[in-house]
């Protein structure tokens, strides 16, 4: 079993001021907050994690505005469908490719030449928009341009973290990241739709904040320390790094175990998100603005659940509380499903979210503890493909919704990834060994 932790001399981060900074003697939020989030103290990853949310918050407004921009423009339901397609297909063939990249250039460089195709394609967009030049073509190319990018993006980003923190506070940082992707997920939406409402804004003028906040992460990026070269061998070819990156993933039943909870949850779980129009409409009735409140509690749920993770990221029996959320996740979702009224199914639906977020969170954290540096990148490529996929799931969700129901699939998927999880602990010995 390869179970390898970071060399030495990352310990402590890229340099002298990655040396964790000490809370203040004295009482006070910032003490606790360090506490709780120690990685803050660390002007580096401080930046970065800063930095870093323009960007992933013009992502989740990127989803809204380009899907807005397809419907006007062909008046077309199955237009949305396309352009989603044109996203998740680049991230199925390119994840892997980019985990290679990520473990064989150095990280910041990938991540500054992503964003700044980020800008560049987005910009476009908008300059065709303001100009009323834009067409559905155009949409198609920019989603198509973002799957791919976002292929390198993120697993450099994971990688880099664990550069700027070292291994001791990786779990903390990794989980703070994934809780500014949760915020996001919440605050994207909700402004891409705000600024969509604005006649003054529009489409283009979406469009253009888009690019203007890829422009501030592109410049944090620049004031951040360039990626070290230990490890990183280019004798090999591509194609011998990534065979060599799949090789140690099979080598390692700790990281299969976590690769295939990860796996579970996605495909019998997070579906749930999907079908929330099922609920509003078809179980409680309460039309778009019902969807609205469901979607704003698994959001902020989620959100808490990240956040929680961050504070016990360091605890001495990850496995076990791995194995609390996983079976959290699954029977609270069996519960949402048999929730009589919708105010219960509300407050169950917070519940989920935070379940689901900090089985997520904490699994991500765990791949990369559990992994050596020199491979961060390749195994997080293998985690986000688990995510590329995950529309797949949603097909034959929807169509078990339309002819067994909302209720019976939501609960029928919640009691697969309860057993899943618990099955695993129990019957998987090396998931006992989990650190």
């Amino acid at each position: 079993m390869d179970r390898g932790r970071a060399p030495a001399v990352i310990e402590d981060g890229l340099g002298p001021e990655a040396a964790p900074a000490q809370p203040p003697a004295a009482a006070g939020p910032a003490a606790v907050l360090l506490r709780l989030y120690p990685a803050l103290g660390l002007p580096t990853f401080r930046l970065f994690w800063l930095g870093m949310l323009p960007s992933t918050l013009a992502w989740q407004m990127a989803m809204v505005a380009t899907g807005y921009a397809a419907f006007v423009l062909t008046d077309s339901a199955t237009m949305l469908g396309v352009v989603s397609l044109a996203v998740g297909l680049p991230m199925l063939l390119f994840s892997l490719v980019g985990g290679v990249a990520a473990d064989r250039f150095p990280r910041r460089t990938v991540l500054l030449l992503t964003q700044s195709v980020f800008a560049i394609a987005t910009g476009a967009v908008a300059l065709l928009s303001l100009a009323g030049r834009l067409s559905v073509w155009h949409l198609v190319v920019l989603s198509l341009i973002q799957g791919t990018v976002v292929s390198f993006n993120m697993p450099a980003r994971q990688a880099y973290i664990a550069e700027l923190v070292g291994a001791r506070l990786l779990r903390n940082a990794v989980a703070l990241n994934n809780a500014g992707l949760n915020f996001s997920r919440i605050a994207g939406p909700a402004l891409a739709g705000a600024l969509l409402a604005l006649p003054a804004v529009g489409i283009g003028g979406v469009f253009l904040v888009m690019t203007v906040m890829y422009g501030v992460v592109i410049a944090c990026l620049w004031r951040l320390p360039a990626s070290g070269a230990e490890g990183r061998r280019r004798s090999e070819g591509g194609w011998a790094e990534l065979q060599a990156g799949l090789g140690y993933i099979r080598r390692s039943p700790v990281l299969v175990a976590l690769l295939a909870l990860a796996v579970v949850p996605l495909f019998f779980g997070l579906p749930y998100q999907t079908l929330m129009p099922v609920f509003a409409e078809r179980v409680f009735a309460v039309g778009a603005a019902g969807l609205g409140v469901l979607m704003t509690a698994s959001g902020l749920g989620a959100l808490g659940g990240a956040l929680a993770v961050a504070a016990l990221a360091n605890s001495s029996r990850p496995a076990v509380l791995q194995l609390g959320c996983g079976l959290a996740f699954g029977l609270s979702l069996v519960a949402f499903a048999l929730a009589p009224v919708f105010p219960v199914a509300v407050a169950l639906l917070v519940v989920v979210g935070f379940a689901s977020a900090a089985y997520t969170a904490l699994n991500n954290t765990l791949l990369l503890s559990n992994a050596t540096p020199q491979f961060y990148g390749r195994v997080m490529s293998v985690y986000m493909l688990t995510f590329a996929v995950m529309p797949i799931a949603t097909l034959p969700a929807a169509w078990l919704a339309d002819h067994v129901g909302g209720r019976a699939t939501i609960g029928a998927g919640g009691v697969v990834v309860a057993a899943v999880v618990a099955g695993v602990a129990a019957l998987y010995p090396p998931y006992r060994h989990i650190r």
